[in-house]
């Protein structure tokens, strides 16, 4: 089963944000808590970590980007 990861939420309520580094690469396995990527801006830095053990399976951002919350980051493909 795939799961969206979303950004749900930022520091200090941020609106907006640009994706900082990608701390991941398709393909790779995470465990759940791990740094997938972080995503700055003028309030503060977000790090989004995975939410559940999987294999990611596409980006949706690439490192530069602006995003806001509710824009969808990332997929992982959960683990058995």
């Amino acid at each position: 089963m795939t799961t969206k990861v979303m950004l749900d939420k930022m520091e200090k309520n941020a609106k907006t944000g640009r994706v900082g580094k990608i701390a991941k690469a398709v393909g790779d396995t995470v465990k759940r808590g791990e740094k997938l990527l972080q995503v700055e801006s003028a309030k503060g830095n977000t790090i989004i970590k995975s939410k559940i053990n999987g294999t990611i399976t596409a980006f949706s951002v690439t490192e530069g980007a602006r995003v806001k919350v509710g824009d969808e980051l990332l997929e992982i493909e959960k683990a058995e």
